[in-house]
């Protein structure tokens, strides 16, 4: 009797916790509750808020509650917080970026990996198109991307149609290989159409469509109108194109020179020959000139965008053809000055306009024209062998000129008047700063003495 006591005694319990038991299996169901998607995983976690944010910017949701499967490496609120500083931006500017897509494409593998499926040094491709290396060191798992690495630091939460891993930084893709060269790029861009005109007549296409690597400063075309459509007109005639080609390449430096790389006060030598001045003090600018957009890459070089057209390496000849005093210009090539004009000076050249050389008495323009020595006496008579600005000229001051004669300086108010040996003129046009020199414009020729 006492034994069999002690029997069901020993029995009962484990009767009763198997009844109970199969109650409770019973009442469950045969299966687990099904599992969530993606995007309801995320939703329902806390600490994804941010990136469900982000992924309804996308329009990423319906992709990631397809039936994939996916493997999603999820930055936490913590890992976008973290990249908003480093930025300098807000959520709002981060969520309104053109390449958000990009950026939550490159955190999606599409095929279902847990953390046993990885292994150290594994190529992963991402859906946004480039590759993510696994590092495995013990039991931590990091992901080397193409400018970040991050760590997993919650693996596998499974999901409906793939898995999850919780990351600790936002992963961020390198910037695409670039497919076009210099000349497509421009191209392809329309607030550089007047930059492709001038490649084109300066016979320049071939030139940068080469190997380079090159880096170009291109003037927008908001800063070819700023020249004026004369002056662009010009600059774009036939008979300039030598003077066309010096100005572009004055824009071209051989050698991929991305932003990082500016230095401030760094000079660098461009394909024309001359130098360039980069100055970071308060805003990047060259010789100058605001840049207003940087790196956007070629396949042989790089390009920065600038607001005005770079001019400084035009002698006094080269701003006399620019604005537009084609008589001067001949004449200087007919009386054998264009070698001296082009020199390293400085000069000031007080130049004639058009009109000035047609106010001569009839006949008196081509007797100068069939006497190159006659015609070099009266064009020195314009160039002083010094530079002199408006502001450096005073009232009263005597010029000695190249010739050899003088030229007295009379300031009225605003107006600047010369007085030469035979006649008065006036300054129409001040200070256009040359690369030698600068030039002053004139209303009149002025006439030396016997």
């Amino acid at each position: 009797m006492t034994a069999r006591l002690l029997h069901l005694r020993m029995v009962l319990p484990l009767l009763f916790f198997s009844l109970l038991f199969t109650a409770c299996d019973s009442d469950s169901g045969d299966d687990p509750a099904p599992l969530q998607d993606i995007v309801e995983l995320a939703q329902g976690t806390p600490d994804l808020s941010i990136l469900v944010d982000a992924l309804v910017e996308a329009g990423l949701v319906t992709t990631l509650q397809g039936d994939g499967p996916f493997t999603v490496f999820a930055p936490t609120n913590a890992a976008f917080q973290a990249l908003l500083a480093d930025l300098g931006v807000t959520a709002e500017e981060l969520l309104a970026r053109d390449d958000l897509g990009d950026i939550l494409t490159y955190h999606v593998v599409p095929t279902e990996a847990f953390s046993t499926d990885l292994s150290d040094g594994q190529m992963l491709m991402t859906v946004e198109g480039s590759m993510l290396e696994v590092d495995i060191n013990g039991s931590t798992i990091s992901l080397i991307g193409e400018t970040n690495t991050v760590t997993v630091t919650t693996p596998n939460i499974d999901a409906s149609n793939g898995v999850v891993h919780l990351i600790d930084a936002v992963l961020l893709p390198g910037d695409p290989a670039p497919t076009q060269d210099i000349v497509e790029l421009a191209q392809a861009t329309p607030d550089l159409s007047t930059l492709v005109t001038a490649l084109v007549e300066a016979e320049l296409v071939s030139t940068l469509q080469g190997p380079g690597p090159f880096t170009v400063f291109a003037p927008v075309n908001a800063a070819f109108d700023a020249l004026g459509s004369e002056v662009v007109g010009r600059l774009l005639e036939d008979d300039n194109q030598a003077l066309l080609q010096k100005v572009l390449t004055y824009h071209v430096v051989p050698g991929q020179i991305l932003a990082a790389d500016l230095v401030d006060g760094q000079t660098v030598t461009t394909v024309e020959g001359s130098t360039l001045t980069i100055d970071l003090d308060g805003g990047a600018t060259v010789d100058g000139v605001d840049i207003i957009a940087t790196d956007i890459l070629a396949t042989n070089g790089v390009v920065h965008l600038i607001d005005e057209v770079l001019l400084q390496n035009l002698d006094v000849v080269d701003v006399a053809t620019v604005q537009g005093f084609s008589t001067l210009v001949t004449a200087i090539g007919v009386a054998g000055l264009e070698s001296t004009l082009r020199g390293a000076g400085p000069f000031t050249v007080f130049g004639p306009t058009n009109q000035a050389f047609d106010d001569l008495p009839d006949g008196t323009l081509d007797d100068l024209l069939a006497d190159p020595d006659a015609l070099a006496n009266v064009l020195t008579y314009h160039v002083v062998p010094a530079e002199a600005f408006s502001s450096d000229l005073s009232d009263g001051q005597v010029l000695t000129t190249v010739q050899g004669g003088t030229l007295e300086v009379d300031i009225d108010g605003s107006t600047i008047s010369l007085i030469g040996d035979e006649n008065t003129v006036t300054v129409t046009a001040a200070d256009v700063d040359a690369s030698n020199g600068v030039v002053h414009a004139i209303d009149a020729v002025l006439l030396p003495g016997e």
